[in-house]
């Protein structure tokens, strides 16, 4: 381990032999760190944080700290579990569960940008994209391959699908399913046409996937009615994907108007 003399590890902290931990950072005893990580000046690791290998925590970031909760039980033994090669820039927060023997998780190869920040029990899957100042409540459940714009923010309970764009500046209190783009408050802009192709999706995935969301979204069909219909027919995935997420339990309800849809409203 490389620690600058300004650093603060307590002792129990178990370090890999290669981690680079910068002036003024501070290390608790109860972390893990893998190897081929990087801390940078005035970055916290706070409680029980486990990072896999080839992280780099930014500059001021804190990972560990006490959920945003009023009345929250400091003494409950709860962490944050994080896995390979994330970057967390300047100032990026991540609180730890609410819950006993619970950890706030972050999944592989994510880049969340300065400022941003999770909130307790959240989920992130992998290699995802967080843009600066991102406000993540939370429970929130973020899926793979999703970019969050810059100065969005997301209530408790949101779920995120797989392969989503989010615009800069949206404000989004229900659940937004995969490979759409979601935009202002609680709108859906149409399908990841970009998204999907650069993730080589195959025209005929395309061509599924597009079919499930017209049914959801440009039927005139409320939900009910187009999960029955779904359900009707086999779909293939990743289409598939699409459909189940309509079946799984939400806290918050669905984002089920789109652009077209509101304007056939007005």
């Amino acid at each position: 381990m490389r620690a600058h003399p300004t650093a603060i590890v307590e002792s129990g902290a178990e370090i890999a032999d290669d981690v680079e931990i910068g002036p003024y950072a501070f290390i608790d005893s109860r972390v893990r760190i893998g190897s081929g990580c990087r801390i940078a000046s005035q970055a916290h690791l706070l409680g029980r944080v486990e990072l896999g290998s080839g992280n780099q925590v930014g500059v001021g970031a804190v990972i560990g700290a006490d959920p945003q909760s009023v009345g929250f039980d400091s003494g409950i033994s709860s962490g944050v579990i994080i896995g390979n090669d994330n970057t967390f820039r300047e100032h990026t927060t991540i609180h730890r569960s609410l819950y006993e023997g619970v950890s706030t998780r972050v999944g592989d190869g994510n880049f969340l940008m300065a400022g941003s920040h999770l909130g307790h029990d959240v989920t992130i899957g992998n290699r995802n994209v967080i843009a600066n100042s991102c406000l993540l409540g939370g429970h929130v459940t973020v899926g793979d391959s999703c970019f969050l714009g810059g100065g969005s923010v997301f209530h408790q309970f949101v779920r995120l699908g797989d392969f989503i764009m989010i615009q800069g500046l949206t404000a989004l209190g229900l659940d937004v399913p995969p490979f759409v783009i979601a935009a202002g408050r609680n709108r859906i802009a149409g399908l990841n046409v970009v998204g999907l192709r650069r993730a080589d999706f195959d025209r005929e995935a395309r061509a599924a996937i597009k079919e499930a969301f017209d049914l959801f979204y440009h039927r005139g069909l409320n939900l009910t009615q187009a999960q029955e219909r779904a359900a009707s027919r086999t779909w293939p995935d990743p289409a598939a994907r699409f459909v189940k997420f309509f079946q799984e339990e939400s806290h918050r309800g669905f984002c089920l108007q789109s652009r077209r849809s509101a304007r056939k409203g007005d």
